[in-house]
């Protein structure tokens, strides 16, 4: 078995962004949280050599995978050959060969992250990660209650991973009262398996940022986490984020060719900015040598991160409702992964700066490190106008000239194309390198904003919109958990427990 080796790699241990040392692999995936409350990060970065990138270049997403991955996975936690058929099983019910294809339009390079089973890139890494809980969780005869609050797409994707798992119970907590699309919602509540829980939750003004903070409390008790085994599948979770620095390097290796880009060369990428955990996924991928010239954080009209890069504050401010509803997000909790690398790995600092936003609601970040986060990170905050107008302009140019096909975009990923294309103008760094935008969900999923965005170009016969699993579903029983807000943490409680950690 082939596995990345680069010199100097050493063995490979993991630490809390608040300072816990150390931790194994299988605790970190099975945990989610590390004790103190912080997110697990590699204590540090190994680095691709040029010659080693250069080698991948050809390899398919899975055997790409299984090279990337073994930088932060070592033998001795998952051996070569399980690691290999974990990512085979991974990705073996994508529909398009590539896993990932890159598309070339006449606009731009665009990554499409949208061919799983529930059409949205979670399920790039979801699916690798659930795998790898079920084969830790099997070693130790236990099972896991997997928590996951979310905006619309990981819920799906996590229901999805979880089914077969017999040791993985998937609860998957959604804001009711429009924040998710009509086919997120179906994605879950009709996964009819004894292990996938949805529950849809009212009263959610900031929207998945109330679920998320009922997620921390049940995690922050020890007892409850104990006797039932909690975990998260959450971008929380480093094996979330190890698995979408693959992606990354697949887009640049298909990039790279005679009629596209010079080995070596570096190029940018535009990415939907929700919770951070892609963003944070392609920072990683910089620091591990990927020639990544600048990293485009395309926020809606939320824009906490746009706001952090711009003032150096974060503040946290009420949430408001965008046509890109699944970044509609005002605590992008994996951003403190990042300050803690731009912080000098200073776990002190971190704290430090957590605990002021926590008891104020803002922090300033220190000066040396916006500095280190402003040589990577572009920003834009995209509002619905922009967002909608591009899906229906793009959609209409790349008819141009007419064999080239029309291209239909989710409003996500407008966001990501309405920013890219700001960056191009502003940003000197972005404006000499080639740009990858990243498709994150399939616009079939969002029909309703999709028609309001072509409906001033009268183009209403739109083939794009339709497809087999979406149609599939609206036939199904819909099986689902109704609660609110005020009433989830207690019934979660009482949920979780019929279903321990050791039977």
């Amino acid at each position: 078995e082939s596995r990345s080796t680069d010199a100097s790699r050493g063995v490979m241990r993991y630490v809390s962004t608040r300072g816990f040392k150390y931790a194994s692999l299988e605790d970190v995936i099975l945990n989610g949280f590390a004790p103190d409350g912080g997110l697990y990060v590699p204590e540090r970065i190994p680095v691709v050599e040029p010659d080693t990138l250069k080698s991948w270049s050809g390899l398919t997403f899975p055997e790409l995978a299984f090279e990337v991955l073994s930088l932060f996975i070592e033998p001795s936690d998952v051996d070569p050959s399980d690691l290999r058929r974990l990512l085979d099983e991974s990705f073996a019910a994508f529909d398009h060969p590539d896993v990932a294809p890159l598309a070339k339009t006449p606009d731009a390079l665009v990554l499409e992250l949208f061919h799983g089973p529930t059409m949205s890139f979670k399920d790039v890494a979801m699916g690798f990660l659930v795998s790898l809980t079920d084969h830790f969780l099997r070693r130790r005869n236990e099972r896991r209650n997997v928590l996951v609050a979310t905006t619309g797409d990981t819920g799906p994707a996590a229901a999805h991973a979880a089914i077969g798992r017999d040791r993985v119970h998937a609860w998957v907590l959604y804001p009711t009262g429009g924040f998710i699309s009509d086919t997120q919602e179906r994605q879950m509540t009709t996964v009819d398996e004894p292990n996938v829980h949805a529950v849809g939750v009212g009263g959610c003004a900031d929207g998945g940022d109330d679920l998320d903070a009922i997620v921390a409390k049940l995690f922050a008790d020890e007892s409850l986490r104990e006797e039932c085994g909690l975990g998260s599948v959450n971008s929380v979770n480093w094996g979330r984020v190890a698995c979408q620095t693959v992606h990354y390097f697949w887009a640049y290796l298909a990039a790279v060719g005679p009629d596209g880009l010079a080995a070596g060369e570096r190029v940018a990428f535009a990415v939907p900015c929700g919770a951070f955990g892609n963003l944070f996924a392609g920072y990683v991928a910089g620091r591990a040598g990927l020639p990544i010239a600048r990293l485009i954080a395309a926020t809606n009209s939320n824009g906490a991160v746009h706001d952090v890069l711009a003032t150096g504050v974060w503040r946290r401010r009420p949430l408001i409702n965008t046509v890109s509803s699944a970044i509609d997000i005002v605590v992008p909790y994996n951003f403190w992964r990042t300050v803690y690398f731009a912080l000098g790995e200073d776990a002190a600092a971190l704290r430090a700066m957590q605990d002021e936003y926590a008891s104020t609601g803002e922090a300033r970040v220190p000066d040396a490190a916006l500095e280190r986060l402003r040589e990577i990170f572009w920003s834009a905050s995209v509002d619905d106008a922009a967002t909608l107008a591009t899906i229906g302009t793009f959609y209409g140019s790349s008819a141009i000239p007419p064999d080239a096909g029309r291209y239909l975009m989710c409003p996500h990923t407008s966001v990501a194309a309405v920013a890219a294309a700001r960056a191009r103008a502003d940003d000197p760094e972005v404006g000499g390198c080639e740009v990858v935008v990243l498709a994150t969900a399939a616009p079939c999923k969002f029909p309703e904003v999709i028609r309001r965005a072509l409906d001033d170009l009268e183009l209403h016969d739109v083939p794009e919109l339709e497809h087999p699993r979406v149609a599939a579903q609206r036939e199904l029983a819909q099986k689902e958990t109704k609660c609110t807000l005020e009433g989830l943490e207690n019934h979660m409680r009482e949920a979780l427990r019929r279903y321990p950690r050791v039977s």
